[in-house]
C-alpha cells in the first residue's frame, strides 16, 4: 500500500456541494491545503453535468432559490467563486403545477401566490393565510437549527432554547399539518407538489423540510449562467491555489482512526492501469458522502470507533430510506419556447394522491407515470447553441435491485427494454403537458437508481440522504459534529436535502473544523471578500500544455499535439484527457496517443461547442491545462474475438489500442467498423496501424469498397459468437446505444461503450 508523500491540512471525502463548500473555506477563509477525494472522473458530485454531441445536462442542480443579490447564499457562491459564477433569473412564474382539471403558474411573490391560492381556493382563505405565516416561522426554526452546527458547542443550547419559542409545528408530518388545517383535497394536493425538492412524500416528510423549501422559493427561483458544472470548477480554483486539489478517481474505502481520532483517508486510486490502495493523511477529515457510507462503510463497527457511533448507526436504522429517481435526458432539435414553455418548471400529475408511491413505482415500470417534474437546462444556462429537457420521476430503489450486481454499460436486454418502456412513459406523460415535445427529441437516455449509485455511491441511488422525517428534526445527533475527533460530516446529512442545505451543511463542517472562531472567521471573511491566494500553483494531476501542433484531418476533425510539462504516469490505452478549453470550461477527449511529453488528440468540431470554438481558435504555443490520464476504458485483456466500432473521432482510444494489440501480435485477429456521412470524413485513410480486417461504412453517399449505410446497418451482417466476442463501441451516443441494444439482442455478452 501506498502512503502518500504530500501532507494535507485537511482531506474532504466527496466533491459534491457540501465538500467543494467546505474544502473551499477552509482554503480561503485560513490557507488550508485541503485535499478532495471524488469517486466519479468529473468532479462536482450531484452538480456536475455529462455531455453528448456538445449538449449537455445538469444531473442534481435544476432550480435555486435565495441567491438573489444580496443573499446570504449569493455571498456564499460569490465568495466561493471568486466572482466568477454568475446566476440567471429563471421567468417571474417560474414553476407550474398540473393535475387533472387544475393548472397553476406559480409567481414568484409570496403575496401573490397566497391571493392567487385565495382566489381558486376562497373557502380557505384564512387557512391559507395562516399556512404561509407557519411556513416562516417553522423556516425560521429550521435555519437556527442551522446555525447550531456553526457556533461553539457551548452556544448551541442558546439556540437550541430560542427555537422553542419559534415553532412547534416542525416535527409533525407534512401530511397530518395539510389535514388538520385543509378540508379541500385539491389545495392540500397543490400545497405539497414540491415534496420532490425534498424526495419524501407527505405522509412520512417532517413540516420542517417542507416549510424550509417552500420558504426557499417563496421569491422565485434562479440557475447558473452555463449551467451547473461551473460550481465546482470555479471553487475549485481558490482550493488550488493554496496548495489543495480536486482528485478524482479516488473511492474512499476506509476513514483511517489513530488514538481515538481521525488522521487519513485509505482510498482505492483508478486511474492508472489497475486500482492501487492509497493513502492520504491530514489532522481534519470532513466526509461529504452521507451519514449512512460514513458510519456503515468507512469507519469500524467494532471496537472504540464502533462504540462510539452505535447511536448514529441505530438512528440511521430508524430513520429508513428515502426515494431513489428516473431520469431521461433529451436532446431538441430546437429551442421549447417554440412550443409555448419559457424554461419553467413543470410538475405534471395524473393524481391528487401524493402518498401513493408503491402504486406509482409499479405503473412507471410499466410505462404508466403518475408524476413527473419536466424540466430545461439550456434554457435556464442561457445555452443557445444547443437544447436539452430533462423529466424526472420518483421511485423505489427496489424496482432495480435485480441488477444491482451487474456492470454499468452491460446489464442485459432485460433492462435495456425496462428503460425503453419507462423513457416512452415519461415522455409520453410530458406530451400531455407540453403537447408535440415529442417531436423534437433527436436523442435520449434514461439514468436509474443504479446510475446514480454508480457515480455518487448513494446506496440505492438515494441522492437526497437520510430521509427528511420527524425523528430526523428530533434528534440531537445530526449535524457536522460526529463521535469521532477530527472528523466531521458535510453536505445534506449536516444540513438538508437541496443545493442549499448541502451547502450549508458545509458551511457547518468548516466552522466547526476552524474550532471556536470558526463561524466568526468564516463570516468575517465572506463579508470582506478576503481570501488566501498563490496563484502559480498547480495540482500534480494537472499540467500545463502547450499547442505544437495542430492539423485538419477532414473538414471536421482535427489533430491537435501537445507538449506537457513533466511525465504521465500510468497511462493505459483506451483512457481519456481532459483539456480545459475556456475558463471554469473542461472537455474530455481520448487519448490517441501518448509519447513520453508529446499527447496526441482527435477532435470533432461538429458539434460547434466550446471544444470546437477552442479548436478553431487555439494558436500554436499557446498554453492551457490538461489532466490525465483518466477513464477505465481499456482493453480486456479476455483472450476472446476482438471487435472495434467507431464513428468520428469515437476511433481515437481504439488507436493506443491497436498499438498494444500490435505489441502482443494480436492486430491481425482484430476487427474494426468504421462508420462516416461521405469518403471525404474517413479518418482511418490518415492511419497506418489498423486492423487488417476493416468494413468502412458511408452512411450518405456511395464509394467504391465502403459499405453504403450505417455502421448498425454493416454490423447485424456480422456473424460471432457470442461466448468468444468482445465487442468495444465509441462515438456518438447514438451509434453506441443502437449498436449495444442490436448486439444484447442477438446475444452479445461482452460489450464495453465510451461515448463522448
Amino acid at each position: 500500500m501506498e502512503q502518500s508523500n504530500l501532507s494535507y491540512d485537511a482531506i474532504v471525502i466527496g466533491s459534491g456541494i457540501g465538500g467543494i463548500t467546505a474544502a473551499g473555506l477552509l482554503a480561503r477563509v485560513s490557507g488550508k491545503k485541503v485535499l478532495v477525494l471524488e469517486k466519479h472522473t468529473e468532479p462536482g458530485g450531484l452538480t456536475h453535468v455529462f455531455r453528448r454531441d456538445g449538449a449537455s445536462w445538469d444531473v442534481g442542480l435544476h432550480y435555486v432559490g435565495e441567491v438573489g443579490p444580496g443573499t446570504q447564499g449569493r455571498a456564499f457562491f460569490d465568495y466561493l467563486s471568486g466572482g466568477k459564477l454568475s446566476w440567471n433569473r429563471m421567468p417571474h412564474l417560474f414553476e407550474r403545477f398540473m393535475y387533472p382539471d387544475i393548472d397553476i403558474s406559480v409567481p414568484s411573490d409570496p403575496s401573490e401566490y397566497e391571493r392567487m391560492l385565495s382566489e381558486l381556493f376562497p373557502q380557505e382563505k384564512r387557512a391559507l393565510r395562516c399556512y404561509f405565516i407557519d411556513i416562516r416561522s417553522t423556516e425560521l426554526w429550521t435555519r437556527l437549527g442551522f446555525i447550531r452546527g456553526m457556533v461553539p458547542k457551548q452556544i448551541e443550547p442558546l439556540l437550541r432554547m430560542a427555537q422553542k419559542f419559534t415553532s412547534g409545528l416542525a416535527t409533525q408530518t407534512t401530511g397530518d399539518y395539510l389535514a388538520a388545517r385543509f378540508h379541500t383535497p385539491e389545495l392540500r394536493a397543490i400545497l405539497a407538489t414540491q415534496w420532490g425538492d425534498y424526495g419524501l412524500p407527505p405522509d412520512r416528510s417532517a413540516f420542517a423540510i417542507h416549510a424550509q423549501i417552500v420558504s426557499h422559493y417563496l421569491k422565485g427561483a434562479w440557475f447558473p449562467d452555463g449551467g451547473a458544472g461551473r460550481i465546482a470548477r470555479s471553487f475549485e480554483k481558490g482550493i488550488e491555489r493554496v496548495g489543495g486539489a480536486i482528485r478524482v478517481a479516488q473511492e474512499a474505502t476506509e476513514i483511517i482512526i489513530e488514538g481515538g481520532r481521525a488522521v487519513g483517508v485509505k482510498v482505492l486510486d483508478r486511474r492508472g492501469s489497475f486500482p492501487e490502495e492509497k493513502i492520504y493523511r491530514a489532522p481534519i477529515v470532513i466526509s461529504n458522502v452521507g451519514a449512512f457510507t460514513t458510519f456503515e462503510r468507512l469507519l469500524s463497527t467494532q471496537g472504540e470507533s464502533g462504540i462510539l457511533t452505535a447511536p448514529m448507526r441505530a438512528l440511521i436504522r430508524r430513520l429508513g430510506t428515502g426515494l431513489s429517481a428516473v431520469t431521461l435526458y433529451l436532446k431538441l432539435k430546437a429551442d421549447a419556447r417554440t412550443l409555448g414553455v419559457q424554461g419553467e418548471n413543470l410538475w405534471v400529475n395524473t393524481t391528487f394522491d401524493h402518498n401513493d408511491i408503491d402504486t406509482h413505482t409499479q405503473e412507471l415500470l410499466q410505462g404508466k407515470p403518475r408524476r413527473i417534474f419536466v424540466s430545461f437546462p439550456s434554457i435556464k444556462a442561457g445555452e443557445n447553441r444547443f437544447h436539452t429537457a430533462e423529466i424526472i420521476s420518483f421511485v423505489e430503489e427496489e424496482a432495480f435491485a435485480r441488477w444491482c450486481n451487474s456492470p454499468k454499460g452491460n446489464r442485459g436486454a432485460d433492462y435495456s427494454l425496462l428503460k425503453q418502456r419507462i423513457s416512452d412513459g415519461l415522455l409520453k406523460l410530458a406530451d400531455t403537458a407540453i403537447p408535440d415535445l415529442s417531436t423534437l427529441v433527436i436523442h435520449s437516455e434514461l439514468s436509474t437508481p443504479l446510475t446514480i449509485q454508480h457515480y455518487t455511491s448513494h446506496p440505492g441511488g438515494r441522492f437526497y440522504g437520510l430521509p427528511a422525517t420527524p425523528e430526523r428534526y428530533h434528534s440531537v445527533l445530526l449535524g457536522p459534529r460526529t463521535p469521532i475527533k477530527g472528523l466531521c460530516l458535510s453536505g445534506s446529512d449536516a444540513g438538508c436535502p437541496g443545493i442549499l442545505g448541502a451547502m450549508m451543511g458545509g458551511v457547518s463542517a468548516a466552522c466547526q473544523s476552524l474550532g471556536p472562531r470558526g463561524f466568526l472567521m468564516i463570516n468575517t471573511a465572506v463579508r470582506k471578500g478576503k481570501t488566501h491566494s498563490f496563484p502559480d500553483l498547480l495540482p500534480a494531476d494537472k499540467k500545463r500544455a502547450v499547442l505544437v501542433s495542430k492539423r485538419a484531418v477532414t473538414p471536421s476533425i482535427w489533430r491537435l499535439e501537445f507538449k506537457i510539462e513533466g511525465n504521465v504516469e500510468g497511462f493505459v490505452p483506451g483512457q481519456f484527457a481532459r483539456l480545459r478549453v475556456a475558463e471554469n470550461e473542461w472537455r474530455d477527449y481520448s487519448i490517441a496517443d501518448l509519447d513520453r511529453q508529446i499527447v496526441r488528440l482527435l477532435i470533432s468540431t461538429s458539434t460547434g461547442g466550446d471544444g470546437s470554438l477552442f479548436v478553431h481558435s487555439v494558436l500554436i504555443g499557446a498554453t492551457t491545462e490538461i489532466e490525465l490520464p483518466l477513464g477505465q476504458y481499456r482493453l480486456s485483456e479476455s483472450g476472446r474475438r476482438q471487435v472495434f466500432v467507431a464513428t468520428g473521432t469515437g476511433l481515437a482510444p481504439f488507436l493506443s489500442m491497436f498499438r498494444a494489440l500490435q505489441a502482443e501480435g494480436c492486430l491481425a485477429d482484430a476487427v474494426l467498423f468504421f462508420g462516416c456521412k461521405t469518403q471525404s470524413e474517413d479518418i482511418t485513410a490518415e492511419l497506418a496501424l489498423l486492423p487488417a480486417h476493416i468494413i468502412r461504412c458511408s452512411s450518405h453517399k456511395a464509394a467504391p469498397e465502403y459499405f453504403h449505410g450505417r455502421v448498425i446497418d454493416a454490423l447485424t451482417r456480422f456473424e460471432f459468437a457470442p461466448d468468444a466476442t468482445d465487442f468495444y463501441l465509441c462515438g456518438s451516443s447514438m451509434m453506441v446505444e443502437e449498436c449495444r441494444s442490436s448486439l444484447e439482442e442477438r446475444g452479445a455478452k461482452y460489450i464495453f461503450t465510451e461515448s463522448f
